[in-house]
Formats: structure tokens, C-alpha cells, sequence
């Protein structure tokens, strides 16, 4: 049985979550699976708590066959012949994270990526979706409401906080529900994809009141300018065929941006705040290009949350990330240039990639009890077995981007990424 660990997490000081909680690991002790603690003083879970679970403390996770974290681990801790389990952040071959995964391979380590654990219709299995979209959304209202007041202007929302202020999903709720939506300044809101992010973001419209409108009234205008709405689109009213012919998804899906547009463009002068849920790779069309920014220039958003977090992705403004010390930076549409913080006459963009961090607990809880009941499988797994031969469902199985240092056969076109960043 493979000797298994709980690392701790290294991104930031916001980084609090943790791949399986106290409660989880007690249970899995209970079964037989011994699992140890790093040492951590930062997450939102205490060392105490573990060791009433029954776990042990250690200081390094050097000398362990399985390592369980959230983010990515860095580079220098991968050790020969270690399994880890992560977001890796990889497999569009993002160029920051190439040595990563070049350390993998270098170490004849294993690579499991949470991100790949999908179910038969390709719908992931464990992540945590839903708290990115409601954190997500919470945030870039709150952004909002900043910007409006840099003009002495006076939002519905005023009196909305940072996510991180109301800790969990429950207190969040109650006090977004608390507000006052019927004064200020209306908010026009519109949400790009219906998946779990985007559920996420719809439910912190609701708590706030604001009323549901179709996409069919969004592009036809049918809607009271006056009061606040918000409009979540899928992928058939967002995207269109360049021949003008009817959207299938299948055809969207299989043939990308050689084939479609984006839509987004045609609704832009209608909203105020826009919420990036959707998936996104360079195979498909963006919302906006570079040059579309100045196109539209007079009709951009005030806020844009970029909650995919897709550098150069579908909104081409979205250029880094930032943080939830640093939640926005400002996007001069004139020379493309990106400064910290919000400014009267530019879009902001908020681009935080850990948002869940900011509901740790609730998010916590989630993610570990959709995680532990693969903890068996994966804790017995063989090295010397060859990967066509791993008694693991397809759900993991599929999910290994490297095994023992070789790339597996769905995830060979990542050498191609790798070889590009020796040459760089």
C-alpha cells in the first residue's frame, strides 16, 4: 500500500483548502488507510484537528509514495517515483507550468490532474465549480459597486462585500439576500456558459434579487432598462455558424472557431458587468480580440470577471491573473496596457485563479468527500504494473497526464509544448 500524505499548499497565504478534511481522513483510518499530515499552520483546517482524526504530523512529504494537494506543488519537491494528485495547470500545455511538468517526467513520477476526472458524458467529478462561480460572482459585483462610486455614482449592491469577509456559502446568502436591490443604480448582468461555474454565479444572482431574463429578450432589447437583470447563456446563444446556418453543438464542439463566432459583441452595449464561466482553448473563438477593444471602446463593460482565468483566452484582455489582495486591474483599451486596481473610463477585470479559497471550508468539505472514495484504489496502486494494466475505473485512469515519467497516450501532445519551452 502506497505510504500517502496530505500536503500543504505553497501559492499564497489564501490558499487554505485542503484535498481531504479531518473528517475524511478519520474515516479512512477507520477503513484501514493510513494517511499523514504535513505540518501547516494555514489551512482552515488545524494540525489539532488531524491529530484527533488519528493522523500524523510530519514535516515534509519527501519520503511518501502518494501526495494529495490542491495547487500545484512546486517543481523542486517532486520526488523519484511519487505519485501526486493536483490541479496542474498543464494540459493546454500553459507555458508557466512546463517545468512541472517536465520535472515529472525527469523524476519517472506520476501525474494525476483533478481536472480530469470525468464521468462517461465527459461532466467532471470532483472540483470545485460551484464556489469559484459563486465567490466569482460576489467579487466582481463588489468591484462593481467600487467602480461606479470612482464617478459618484451609487450602486443597488452597495453594501456588498468581498467573499472572503462572509466565509461561507450560508453567510454569504443570508446578507446578499439582506441587501437593498431596489435603490441606486440598476445592474445589468450577463453569464457566459450554464455549466457548474456558472450555476454558481446564477445562484449569487438570485440571492440578490435580480430578475431572470432570457437571451432572446437580451438581443431583442425586451427588457426594463430600469431594473436589474442578469442573463445566463449557453453555448447555442452565445456562439453562432459563420455561414449562418442553424447552431448544433456537436458541429461547435468538433469544428471550433474554423467554423463559428462569438456573439458577444452584438450584446455588448446592453451590460454592465459580465461573469467568464465557460471553458475555454484556442481551438474555439473568443468573446473579444485584442482590436475588438478598441472597436467597442464607448460600449465596453464596467467589469468583466474572468472566472476561467484563461490567459490570452477568450477574452483577450485577460493578460494575467490577480489575487484577492489585488482582485481587479484596469484595462486601457487604448494601448492594451494593464494597471493594478480599478479606473474611471476602463474596463476592470478580475481574474483571481483560487476563488474558492475564498469559501475554504465549504469548499473543503465538498471536494474531500468526492475524493476519498478513490483513496483505496489509488493507495494500492503497482508501479510495476504497465499503464494499460492499472486496476483503476476510467475515471482516474484517464486522468494520469504522466505515468512514471512517460506522458500517456491521450496527453502526448504535450511533448510538443514541452520541446517548445527548451527552445525558448
Amino acid at each position: 500500500m502506497l505510504k500517502t500524505i496530505l500536503r500543504k499548499e505553497h501559492k499564497n497565504r489564501w490558499e487554505r483548502r485542503v484535498a481531504l478534511t479531518p473528517d475524511s481522513v478519520a474515516k479512512l483510518h477507520a477503513a484501514g488507510l493510513r494517511i499523514d499530515i504535513e505540518s501547516c499552520d494555514t489551512r482552515v483546517f488545524s494540525n489539532a484537528s488531524y491529530l484527533a482524526a488519528g493522523a500524523e504530523l510530519v514535516q515534509t512529504p519527501d519520503r511518501h509514495d502518494l501526495v494529495l494537494g490542491i495547487k500545484e506543488p512546486p517543481v523542486t519537491s517532486i520526488q523519484t517515483d511519487q505519485l501526486h494528485l493536483c490541479f496542474s495547470h498543464t494540459i493546454k500545455g500553459q507555458e508557466y507550468n512546463m517545468p512541472l511538468l517536465q520535472k515529472f517526467i525527469d523524476q519517472r513520477a506520476t501525474l494525476i490532474d483533478y481536472e480530469l476526472m470525468t464521468n462517461e458524458q465527459g461532466v467532471r467529478t470532483i472540483a470545485f465549480g460551484r464556489f469559484a462561480g459563486i465567490a466569482g460572482a460576489i467579487d466582481t459585483l463588489w468591484l462593481y459597486v467600487k467602480k461606479l462610486r470612482l464617478n459618484d455614482r451609487v450602486s443597488c449592491l452597495e453594501g456588498l462585500k468581498q467573499t472572503w469577509e462572509y466565509q461561507t456559502v450560508a453567510a454569504a446568502q443570508q446578507a446578499l439576500q439582506e441587501l437593498d436591490s431596489q435603490s441606486g443604480e440598476p445592474v445589468h448582468v450577463v453569464i457566459l456558459g450554464d455549466g457548474k461555474v456558472g450555476q454558481g454565479t446564477r445562484e449569487v444572482c438570485e440571492w440578490l434579487g435580480l430578475q431572470a431574463i432570457t437571451a432572446k429578450q437580451l438581443y431583442h432589447g425586451e427588457y426594463d432598462i430600469n431594473s436589474s437583470w442578469y442573463c445566463i447563456m449557453a453555448k447555442e446563444e452565445i456562439y453562432a455558424r459563420l455561414d449562418k446556418q442553424e447552431f448544433d453543438c456537436a458541429d461547435y464542439l468538433r469544428e471550433g472557431k474554423a467554423t463559428h463566432r462569438s456573439r458577444f459583441t452584438d450584446l455588448i452595449d446592453k451590460v454592465d458587468v459580465v461573469l467568464q464561466t465557460s471553458y475555454w482553448t484556442d481551438f474555439y473563438p473568443r468573446h473579444m480580440e485584442d482590436a475588438d477593444f478598441k472597436t467597442y471602446a464607448d460600449q465596453l463593460p464596467e467589469v468583466l470577471g474572468d472566472i476561467s482565468c484563461d490567459i490570452n483566452g477568450s477574452f483577450a484582455c485577460t493578460k494575467r491573473i490577480t489575487n484577492i489582495d489585488s482582485p481587479a486591474f484596469t484595462y486601457d483599451h487604448h494601448t492594451g496596457e494593464l494597471r493594478d486596481g480599478l479606473e474611471s473610463g476602463y474596463m476592470g477585470v478580475m481574474a483571481i485563479d483560487n476563488l474558492p479559497c475564498e469559501l475554504s471550508s465549504d469548499a473543503s468539505n465538498h471536494f474531500s468527500q468526492a475524493l476519498q472514495k478513490h483513496l483505496p484504489a489509488l493507495m494500492q496502486i503497482h508501479f510495476s504494473d504497465d499503464y494499460n494494466d492499472l486496476a483503476l475505473d476510467d475515471e482516474l485512469k484517464r486522468a494520469i497526464i504522466v505515468y512514471q515519467g512517460e506522458l500517456t497516450p491521450d496527453y502526448k501532445y504535450l511533448q510538443e509544448h514541452l520541446s517548445d519551452e527548451l527552445k525558448g
